[in-house]
């Protein structure tokens, strides 16, 4: 497994002056488990390197095999804490080569606008693919960089950690464009409608996916999770019926998150 880039300086070198296709994913709570509205739940996974929401790896694979897209793994949380966890949690996830960007110059509030201007300038993409959760400010940031660059062609995934005020929750809501996931199932299904993915790889994906996120028990703490024990996703709402006769196990998929969602 190559270790992954870690600075702005190897972006510049080591990259190409344009890609056709690059995905921009946020880490805690969007590809592992963090908790970040609860401080002292999150100190908890701070130094946990084995805990991942199920088949974002996977997901990530299989793009950059069938659309040969580049990877950013871009997060808000400083360097000095959280640097050494994300990449053992990356590397240690089989998730595919990259550049990360945690935050070391620009204020929390700065640093994934500047950073993810910074690789767009750089890489000047036809698409941009972009995951994130709705704890703290990726729908915000997302969007704001959407409306930077109408030439670009957005795709914009949120994942539904945290009930909205709607719920009586804090979680973010979404913009105009922007999608909630919660397994990378949905992603995977709009992503081959738009020409990313081919139908052979989301089979695959469906078929080894679906029966480990249906036979996840209860709400568990550790390890590689589908719904880890604080998810909340109430303003998540199911709309793949039509592609359930080419995939029969999304009939399944379906009622698990109904279930999980509800309560």
């Amino acid at each position: 497994m190559k270790k992954l880039l870690v600075s702005f300086v190897l972006l510049f070198v080591g990259l190409s002056a344009s890609a056709q296709t690059i995905v921009i994913s946020d880490i805690d709570d969007t590809i592992r488990p963090q908790y970040v509205q609860d401080l002292s739940e999150a100190a908890k996974y701070a130094f946990d390197k084995e805990s991942l929401f199920i088949g974002m790896s996977e997901l990530f694979n299989v793009l950059v095999q069938d659309s040969k897209v580049s990877m950013f793994y871009v997060s808000r949380a400083p360097e000095w804490l959280m640097g050494n966890t994300h990449r053992e949690s990356l590397n240690r996830g089989n998730f595919p080569y990259g550049v990360y960007f945690p935050r070391t110059v620009y204020s929390k509030d700065e640093h994934k606008i500047k950073t993810l201007e910074a690789i767009i300038d750089r890489t000047r993409p036809a698409d941009v693919i972009m995951l994130g959760d709705n704890g703290e400010v990726d729908a915000a940031v997302y969007n704001t960089i959407a409306q930077m660059y109408p030439g670009v062609r957005f795709h914009q995934f949120i994942r539904d950690v945290y009930n909205t005020r709607k719920y009586g929750g804090e979680g973010a809501s979404l913009y105009a464009g922007q999608m909630y996931f919660v397994t990378p199932i949905e992603v995977a299904l709009v992503l081959q409608r738009e020409g990313f993915l081919k139908n052979s790889s989301v089979r695959l994906l469906v078929d080894y996916l679906v029966p480990r996120i249906v036979a996840e028990k209860g709400k568990p703490k550790r390890g590689v999770m589908a719904f880890p024990y604080f998810v909340e996703c109430r303003d998540f709402i199911w709309s793949w019926d039509h592609e359930i006769s080419n995939y029969p196990l999304l009939e399944k998929l379906k009622a698990k998150i109904e279930k999980r969602c509800s309560n």
